[in-house]
């Protein structure tokens, strides 16, 4: 290769690598750090009342579940969910197989043996013991039932049961009080206080619970069994507690944090909490009163962050 070829490559490899340099962008020219715009909310000090909810169900207090005690077919049995029954009203007539068969063949016998037979195989009345709704029918009229098959529910909805179970370490509070309040889960009914009727002796080892009950007068029917309701009463009060949004704590695994705000930069900070509410949260230690938490966005940041507070 000739010495004026190499010279003429080395002068284009040479520009080639110029021209790189010359258009790559500087430091200045690139955005190294994107923001996150952010609020925030102070650390303030509140009182707050350690407030204890448990769940519990709403249940019949008076109720019947009426089944067959032989084998039959129901008879003169007309009703159906939602009739009112009355205490000792005839629901229906229960006719053994073997009075079944008499009947078909009562045309034949000799009329001096009906009344024998009649007296030794009889037909059963089914009465119901309490007044009430008729809730659920497991038969119909005509149906051939056996022995112990349930055949109609009735429950007296006038009066029904707040069931749950309270953790043994409330129950001095409770006993103090002798009522509890009842919310209502998904129902539009503002809170009750109701008097605390009986709480069982029974302790549930496994759970570390008793049971409670309260009565519910339902006399205009507004609730029904089985609904879910809240049991909550105001336990210790707090006096001047640090307290944080809700929205600003954080928890990962069990441990709760915050972020703060330190010139542009978001800061994490381990927390100890205390007592929760539905927007607010009690801070035992790792936060100072009058600090600016972040309460938006505060799951998309990490230590250290650069932030914009809107």
């Amino acid at each position: 290769m000739s010495y004026m070829r190499i010279l003429w490559i080395l002068i284009v490899v040479g520009s080639f690598f110029s021209c790189k340099e010359n258009t790559a962008p500087t430091v200045s020219e690139v955005d190294t750090e994107a923001e996150l715009s952010v609020k925030t909310a102070p650390v303030l000090r509140q009182n707050m009342i350690d407030t204890i909810w448990i769940y519990g169900d709403l249940k019949l207090r008076l109720e019947a579940q009426l089944a067959s005690q032989f084998d039959g077919r129901l008879t003169e049995f007309t009703a159906l969910i939602g009739d009112h029954i009355k205490e000792g009203q005839k629901i229906s007539t229960i006719i053994p197989p073997s009075r079944e068969a008499l009947l078909q063949i009562e045309d034949q016998m000799d009329p001096k043996m009906r009344p024998l037979l009649e007296r030794q195989i009889k037909s059963i009345a089914l009465y119901s013991p309490i007044d009430g709704i008729v809730l659920n029918m497991w038969h119909h009229n005509g149906d051939v039932v056996q022995r112990g098959e349930q055949i109609i529910h009735i429950g007296d909805l006038h009066v029904l049961d707040v069931h749950g179970d309270l953790p043994v370490r409330y129950l001095s509070l409770v006993k103090k009080r002798k009522s509890i309040i009842v919310a209502f889960v998904n129902f539009p009914h503002a809170p009750i206080s109701l008097k605390i009727d009986a709480i069982s002796g029974k302790v549930d080892e496994r759970r570390q619970t008793v049971a409670i009950r309260c009565g519910l007068n339902n006399r205009q029917g507004i609730f029904r069994p089985g609904m879910r309701v809240r049991l909550y009463f105001p336990g210790e009060t707090h006096s001047k507690t640090l307290i944080i949004p809700r929205s600003a704590l954080l928890e990962e695994e069990g441990v709760f944090s915050a972020f703060t705000i330190d010139g542009d930069r978001a800061v994490k900070h381990r927390l100890k909490v205390g007592i929760f509410e539905d927007d607010r949260v009690e801070v035992l230690s790792g936060l100072n009163e009058n600090e600016q938490v972040i309460t938006v966005k505060a799951y998309s940041l990490t230590d250290g962050m650069k932030v914009i507070v809107e």
